[in-house]
């Protein structure tokens, strides 16, 4: 900020040439007024509210996205900066193994080769991401899907009916990549003895790696379309209850209730939390039902991601009510599909990791990111397109073959991945840029700081001044995922490097750092992120 002085003269206006004296005046009374009005703004004076680009700081935002005493909410001076100041010793939320997850239409499950591991390269796509968590459910499980393991007559709704072959499939993925299974089935047409049957097989199939079923997929959305108009939540609770009780006479948990918008879960928490394993709900970040032109400025923007964190904290309050953990097991950018330009874009790679280490540092367990493993681009059985997807196949020659490609979302999922497991730190961030910053206390003793710019690859890049705590002469490494705009849909790398076709990932070499008493300083450009590792 500055103060211009009073206009006694015009530059370049003949004969006004100023005296020294009053040019000395003008200067020191510029000086002191910019330091007050620096120093008043550094205390979150009334400049600082009104400043333009403001931005709160979204690390150690409390549970209901409200700002908690670790949290700066001043702006830095500099507007081409960034100060990160992260608590070393402070603790909060663990980052676990499984907190990234995928979830599929459960009518994918009849494809060949699909799930199978010893065919294309899934396997390899999934351990690329480490640890994660497979859904099988989403609208298909209702519409489509039948338990039909003796082959008998099917009606004529059931459109993908599956049995024994189709679980062998998912249990032999599980067991050669280590991802657990949420596996849902359909309560829109129940057959409470089907369930049980397709629980006791699926239980002895994947054994412990069957994390819990589900009854249904987005139960609140079935009136006055696979329900009466005045059916609700009493009349879903007797209908959930029947198929919980078919599930777990079967040996295996139960999670629910799948649903969106809030609605139901806090009622069934209440009233359900001693027969679930945990709480499940399907949020989107940005939704076309009542607003189509969504932009991805717009999915990135801070006040997107505080609504995110705000709409969660109603089913997440309800969770830590009854001790169960809460996961979005089916998510992603924008619904109905996602948006060409938004959801398939390398800016979506930025915002998934923003999204996924802001709602599990806030008490998330994981989310589910929503896809298929079909033909890119093309519409499937209900004539949707998964334009979010973060794996399909390119051709059908390709998916015949088992061979997928990954989108940017997948870039994003993979650059949360190589952040590890371990707890959250505080990191308080200071900064007129769109950028947020995530710390984590590896459980292998690292300290790990994940920095997302979310401003166009066109801004200015921001030097950020990180404060670890670590002493001096600690060395650090910096991997950067990065694209050529928030628009663009390839060319996106991860420490300059692709997933190779067959579904692994080397990195190329990392940036070596070495920390100073202040810390480090280094540069983020526009529309990129940069996982920092300190030993």
């Amino acid at each position: 900020m500055s103060v211009q002085p009073p206009e006694v003269f015009t530059p370049g206006r003949p004969g006004r040439t100023p005296p020294l004296w009053l040019i000395a005046a003008v200067v020191a009374v510029t000086l002191l007024c910019a330091t007050a009005a620096a120093a008043w703004g550094s205390r979150g004076g009334p400049e600082a509210a009104a400043l333009p680009g403001r931005r709160l700081a979204h690390a150690s935002l409390g549970a209901h996205g409200s700002p908690s005493p670790a949290a700066s909410l001043t702006v830095s001076r500099a507007p081409g900066s960034a100060t990160i100041t992260v608590e070393r010793n402070g603790s909060g939320n663990p980052l676990p193994a499984g907190a990234l997850g995928l979830s599929f239409e459960a009518d994918q499950l009849a494809l060949s080769p699909g799930f199978d591991p010893n065919r294309g390269n899934i396997k390899n796509l999934l351990r690329t991401l480490g640890t994660g968590n497979i859904k099988i459910g989403a609208n298909a499980v209702d519409s489509y899907v039948l338990w039909n393991p003796s082959g008998g007559q099917v009606p004529s709704w059931a459109k993908t009916p599956i049995g024994y072959a189709e679980i062998d499939r998912l249990a032999a993925l599980s067991a050669a990549t280590g991802w657990p299974v949420e596996l849902a089935v359909n309560l829109a047409h129940l057959d409470a003895a089907g369930v049980a049957d397709e629980a006791r097989y699926a239980a002895s199939k994947l054994g412990p790696r069957l994390l819990a079923m589900e009854c249904g997929n987005e139960p609140n959305g079935y009136p006055g379309r696979v329900r009466g108009a005045d059916w609700g939540y009493q009349q879903y609770l007797a209908d959930f209850d029947a198929c919980a009780n078919a599930i777990s006479g079967a040996g295996v948990r139960v999670a629910g209730p799948n649903t969106y918008n809030n609605t139901w879960i806090t009622e069934f928490a209440r009233d359900r939390h001693a027969r679930v394993a945990f709480l499940t709900d399907q949020p989107y970040s940005l939704s076309q039902h009542n607003q189509p032109g969504h932009t991805i400025t717009e999915l990135l923007s801070p006040e997107n991601a505080r609504s995110d964190v705000s709409s969660m904290a109603p089913a997440l309050s309800a969770a830590q009510q009854y001790g169960l953990p809460l996961r979005h097991d089916e998510t992603n950018s924008v619904n109905l599909g996602g948006l060409a330009g938004v959801s398939d874009v390398y800016g979506s790679a930025l915002w998934a990791v923003d999204y996924t280490l802001m709602l599990v540092r806030q008490g998330l367990s994981g989310l589910n990111f929503h896809g298929t493993i079909g033909v890119c681009d093309r519409p499937e059985q209900d004539n949707n397109v998964r334009v979010y997807t973060p794996l399909c196949a390119a051709t059908e020659d390709d998916r015949r073959a088992g061979n997928l490609s990954p989108r940017p979302l997948y870039y994003g999922m993979l650059m949360v991945a190589l952040m590890g497991t371990g707890t959250f730190i505080p990191a308080t961030v200071n900064t007129r840029h769109n950028l947020t910053a995530y710390a984590v206390r590896g459980s292998d003793g690292k300290t790990r700081v994940m920095l997302v710019n979310k401003e166009a690859t066109t801004a200015a890049p921001a030097t950020v001044a990180l404060s670890t705590g670590h002493p001096a002469g600690t060395k650090a490494s910096v991997i950067r995922l990065a694209g050529a705009s928030l628009d663009s849909r390839k060319n996106i790398t991860v420490a300059g490097a692709t997933v190779r076709p067959d579904g692994t990932f080397v990195q190329g070499p990392a940036e070596s750092l070495t920390t100073t008493s202040a810390g480090l300083t280094m540069t983020l450009s526009g529309g990129s992120a940069a996982l920092v590792t300190l030993s």
